[in-house]
């Protein structure tokens, strides 16, 4: 059960169960008709229940669009704190059959088909029900100052959300780019947040089991990004060579990265008590591994660590940073990274020690110069 601030539907929701999800942040009971017999009677008179997500079966596309378009509807969180709970048409979403059908024929990866099919599912929410192909150049331009204006989205996601709906245009209904225009937000020029050395090793200390440090491990000691991990098969990985093969990643791109000879000892340790059967790291029932759940793992040994807001990717960053600090060459970070371009790559250039250890700190000149300058900082000498 999802719902607004507000402590009245707070009390409502514990008088149906004691259950409660800090991951997904939200009250849960047994999926069965008396369930929702009782929610519906608990609310009756005081909030309108949704529960199309149960009798429809929404896909994971369809239910991303359809809470964007909810909360889109409800508000500012500032009112909802005093306001009950009001009703919303959110029709269900319908994406045009073609729009999949193109991305799968075009070959994207899996992950490219979903995040487009969901940032386009939105869009097509927005505007329901005017087929987006009827839109004007005007409105997509508002869609746009809304997501910018009250979604708040990030840079990067604003960009997936201009990438998806420009792929319906020139690749579905075939219009030329001249024909309408999406600006896109100023690119940031932000710097990698790594790591230190010591606290990637404090980071895999505070993991909870062995296959949860390996998984910590492996992200650092290859370089990898949290899908390449999660797509790992048994064979990727070649021991006797120390080597992992990544197939597939981003770009659709193989490339072979580095297997730490320390970390093939945790590995054994690893599948002697786990077993796994096809990927390397299973979750529940031996199916593949969530994205989310990996990136709790990090998230939660960083924060026995004593370290916040640490992600998987943070771990890949810090690999190449500390790479180059030892003095690897950037062409060869750039293979092991799968960087198409030597620029990418480069970034790190800004945030390695190696070249700042040999200047001497201008403060540091000054002292060496003259001894009597040390006097000036950390002295109290000259007060007692």
């Amino acid at each position: 059960m999802y719902y607004p601030v507000n402590s009245e539907l707070k009390r409502l929701a514990k008088t149906l169960t004691k259950s409660y999800s800090k991951t997904y942040k939200c009250w849960y009971v047994d999926d069965d008709p008396k369930s929702l017999d009782n929610i519906i009677a608990a609310f009756k008179g005081m909030a309108w229940v949704d529960y199309k997500e149960i009798n429809s079966k929404l896909s994971d596309i369809e239910l991303r669009a359809y809470k964007a378009a909810y909360y889109d509807q409800l508000g500012p969180k500032e009112s909802l704190k005093k306001a009950a709970v009001k009703k919303v048409d959110t029709p269900r979403i319908v994406i045009p059959k073609e729009y999949r059908e193109v991305l799968i024929r075009r070959r994207y990866s899996k992950s490219t088909v979903s995040t487009y099919s969901a940032m386009f599912g939105q869009f097509v929410a927005h505007f329901a029900p005017t087929p987006p192909a009827e839109l004007t150049e005007e409105q997509i331009k508002t869609y746009m100052n809304h997501l910018v204006e009250k979604r708040k989205l990030s840079q990067s996601t604003h960009n997936q959300a201009i990438n998806a709906i420009k792929f319906y245009y020139e690749h579905v209904l075939g219009l030329e780019k001249k024909k309408y225009w999406l600006d896109r937000p100023r690119k940031e020029n932000k710097l990698p947040r790594v790591l230190s050395e010591e606290d990637v090793i404090r980071v895999i200390a505070a993991a909870n089991n062995v296959k949860h440090q390996c998984m910590i491990a492996m992200l650092y000691s290859a370089g990898l990004r949290r899908s390449e991990l999660i797509n790992l098969r048994l064979q990727d990985v070649d021991m006797n060579r120390k080597q992992v093969w990544v197939r597939g990643g981003k770009g659709k791109k193989d490339r072979v990265t580095l297997l730490s000879a320390h970390l093939i000892v945790a590995l054994n340790h690893y599948l002697d008590e786990y077993k796994p059967n096809y990927w390397l790291f299973e979750g529940l029932r031996r199916k593949q591994y969530s994205a989310n759940s990996l990136g709790a793992v990090v998230k939660q040994s960083a924060a026995r660590a004593g370290l916040n807001r640490v992600t998987p990717h943070m771990l890949r960053h810090s690999f190449a940073t500390h790479l180059m600090d030892h003095g690897t060459d950037t062409r060869v970070i750039q293979s092991l990274l799968g960087h198409q371009s030597i620029e990418t790559t480069q970034i790190y250039t800004h945030v390695t020690t190696r070249n700042l250890q040999k200047i001497v700190n201008p403060l540091d000149q000054i002292f060496s110069s003259n001894a009597d300058h040390k006097r000036l900082i950390g002295n109290d000498d000259d007060k007692k």
